[in-house]
């Protein structure tokens, strides 16, 4: 079953650019095996809200993933700009095309 990983911290607009810059980086890098598709998300109504959703081909790769490394690429970003993510996962029940 796949499942998705949300982070979500508040980017102050100073800092929007660079984390932009630093998500766009990701394409550069080996991705993690059983990663499908990941997204940043801006916020329309606040603008400093960023979230990063990513989808996972199964729990347990995402545990993989988690296992892998001492702090997951997603959580790493918003750190870097010193924002504390919030890290929600869900579970895909029923999806449409």
């Amino acid at each position: 079953m796949e499942v998705i990983t949300i982070v979500e911290g508040n980017v102050p607009i100073s800092k929007a650019e660079e984390f932009e810059t630093a998500y766009a980086s990701l394409k550069q890098e080996t991705l993690s095996p059983g990663l499908i598709r990941s997204y940043l998300l801006r916020n329309s109504n606040n603008p400093e809200i960023y979230r990063i959703e990513t989808v996972w081909e199964s729990r347990e790769a995402l545990e993989k993933m988690r296992r892998s490394t001492q702090t997951p690429k997603a959580i790493e970003l918003f750190q870097k700009i010193k924002a504390t993510p919030h890290l929600e996962i869900y579970d895909i029940v029923l999806s449409l095309p």
